[in-house]
């Protein structure tokens, strides 16, 4: 509907500000579709010592992404769904 629409042009817009930002560095995001799904692909920098979690996703939701507790580095494959 609109409204998922609405939500898939303000991610595209914050994915190319931050691309530009990253420009000639490897840190620039790719995207694709795929049935249906919007997918986003690549690396993410990522500092812990946060004092909040760390939201990957655009809408409000329950899910939250924490570090483990013991380690100071973290990867992790990053799938942003903007389902409607």
């Amino acid at each position: 509907g609109p409204a998922a629409l609405a939500r898939r042009n303000e991610l595209l817009l914050h994915l190319k500000t931050y691309n530009i930002y990253y420009e000639g560095q490897n840190l620039q995001l790719r995207h694709r579709e795929e049935d249906g799904e919007f997918i986003v692909e690549g690396l993410l920098n990522i500092s812990w010592g946060l004092r909040r979690p760390i939201r990957l996703q655009m809408q409000d939701d329950n899910q939250r992404i924490r570090p483990p507790p013991s380690s100071s580095s973290w990867h992790s494959g990053c799938n942003l769904g903007a389902h409607g």
